[in-house]
Order: C-alpha cells, then sequence, then structure tokens
C-alpha cells in the first residue's frame, strides 16, 4: 500500500501528462451552451497529519440558449479542475493551476442523451475531489490551504461514446461557470469510505 501523500503525487503526475491533449480537445465551448454549478454537499476526508480531501457533491444546470434542440451526453465526469484565488480571477482566466484526472473504468459505461429543447434547462450531478493541507506553511503542488476559490470545471464522458452518439447535435462536454469553494481553517474530518467521523 502507498503512502496517502504519495497516492496524491502519483494522481497529479499521470493526470499532468494528459493535460496537452485534453485541454485542446476539452476548451471548445459553444457560447449557447452553459453549466452553472452548485454545491449541493462539501465533505472533509481524512488523509494524512498534512493533507486531507475536499469532497464536493456538485448540481449543474445545463441550458440551451440556441434556437435548436440539442442533446445532452451523459454521463460525464470532471476532466480538467481549474482553481483560482476567487470567482473574479476565474471569471478573467487567472488561475492558482489546473489539473486533469485520470480515469480508471471498472465496468462500461452506458450512455444516454438527454435532449433539450431552445431556452430549456437539464439538471444533472456529478462530484469532485480537492486537495487541501492543514498547515499553509507546508508544500505540496496543487493543494490548498484555508481559503475561497473559484472553481471551474471541464466535464467529459469517461470513454469514448458509441459512433450512433457522436453527432454534431450532440453535446459532449460541459465547462461551467467559476463556482466558489470554501475551505475552512480547521474542518471537521471524515473517514470517506466508512463514513465515520476521524479523530
Amino acid at each position: 500500500m502507498f503512502p496517502m501523500r504519495q497516492l496524491i503525487f502519483l494522481f497529479f503526475l499521470f493526470g499532468g501528462a494528459f493535460r496537452m491533449s485534453a485541454q485542446q480537445a476539452l476548451d471548445a465551448k459553444p457560447d449557447w451552451v452553459t453549466g452553472t454549478a452548485r454545491i449541493l454537499q462539501q465533505k472533509y476526508c481524512s488523509a494524512d497529519a498534512d493533507l486531507f480531501t475536499v469532497s464536493l457533491k456538485i448540481e449543474i444546470e445545463v441550458k440551451n440558449s440556441s434556437k435548436t434542440s440539442f442533446y445532452l451526453l451523459w454521463p460525464m465526469v470532471p476532466w480538467v479542475g481549474k482553481i483560482a484565488s476567487g470567482k473574479g480571477e476565474a471569471e478573467s482566466g487567472h488561475f492558482l493551476y489546473e489539473q486533469t484526472a485520470s480515469h480508471y473504468l471498472q465496468e462500461p459505461v452506458r450512455f444516454k442523451r438527454l435532449t433539450v429543447e431552445p431556452g430549456k434547462k437539464v439538471t444533472v450531478q456529478s462530484g469532485y475531489d480537492l486537495v487541501a493541507r492543514h498547515d499553509p506553511a507546508f508544500s505540496l503542488p496543487k493543494s490548498l490551504s484555508a481559503g475561497t476559490y473559484g472553481l471551474v470545471l471541464v466535464l467529459r464522458p469517461e470513454e469514448t461514446p458509441p459512433s450512433q452518439m457522436q453527432g454534431p447535435e450532440t453535446i459532449k462536454t460541459i465547462t461551467t461557470n467559476p463556482f466558489l469553494v470554501d475551505i475552512p481553517p480547521a474542518p471537521k474530518l471524515v473517514d470517506c469510505e466508512s463514513g465515520a467521523k476521524a479523530h
């Protein structure tokens, strides 16, 4: 078993290797598709003496501002996370860092296409984890200390969808509008694997 800190390091190391190719494919976003995210639940998962995980359950409202219907391919997962020092910084594109996650499928994905008519919206749910540190002086790249941050998520399918679901009328990427994540200085930690409070 790897220590938690080594696992986190490997997560970012391997994730970063895919950043350039993933970013080129993901940043294209139609102006008439908006994804507005809000946090439904926020937990703080124990890791080790230096680090913990901020686990977010997120609701995303996807709106169609065009005059024609489109299909939203689902499910998707957060593939890229962009973290800024605040919502205004995120809106202006000034990010502290970006991270590309690696995903390992346990079983095939069963996709569906959600119809979004002109002027209408659909609501979907997802999740995302951030790595945080107890002591602001502790050094680990792509980790956060206590504070309020702006977050933008880019979601995409975990695997290539069937060819019949890849037409131009199908949205296969969602980029959320920036939303705020607040990390308190001394959160109550939970053992997220068992759901029990950590001591």
